[in-house]
């Protein structure tokens, strides 16, 4: 034991070595923007073509497993919309969310493909679209910007 003057202590503890951390941007990118827009946007649009679904399903008469699908298209797109809202916010949950909304809108798009629940363009279009918007919340801009 070395000799600490006889105070019986210990020496301090050297603190943990963080790697710093970019600062948040001053002003928000345009690509927030952009992302933001687009996930409102057609996140708004799925609630209410979701809604459409479920009432004109109750309506009708319809099987269970179709209001089932209307409904969780709505909470689908209920997400993309606090998704979207988180982002612009800068919230680090948002844009996790929103990753993981267009990576399940990918999944259910070629689930509905490989069973010809969905045309092959719209396939092709549904993919592109929701694969550009996760490059976009990958990119170093939303990432720095959603700390």
């Amino acid at each position: 034991m070395a000799d600490d003057g006889g105070a019986g202590r210990k020496p301090p503890l050297r603190p943990r070595y963080r790697r710093p951390e970019p600062e948040r941007p001053a002003s928000r990118p345009a690509s927030v923007w952009v992302v933001s827009v687009l996930l409102v946007l057609f996140g708004v649009l799925g609630a209410v073509l979701g809604v459409l679904l479920v009432r004109d399903a109750v309506a009708h008469g319809e099987e269970d497993e179709v209001v089932a699908a209307g409904v969780f298209a709505v909470l689908l797109a209920a997400a993309q919309v606090v998704s979207g809202v988180g982002v612009f916010a800068g919230w680090a949950r948002g844009r996790v969310l929103a990753m993981l909304v267009c990576a399940a809108n990918v999944v259910l798009v070629i689930v509905g493909a490989a069973t010809d629940r969905v045309g092959s363009g719209q396939s092709w279009l549904a993919i592109a679209f929701y694969g550009a918007l996760l490059f976009g919340l990958a990119g170093p801009k939303i990432s720095d910007w959603c700390k």
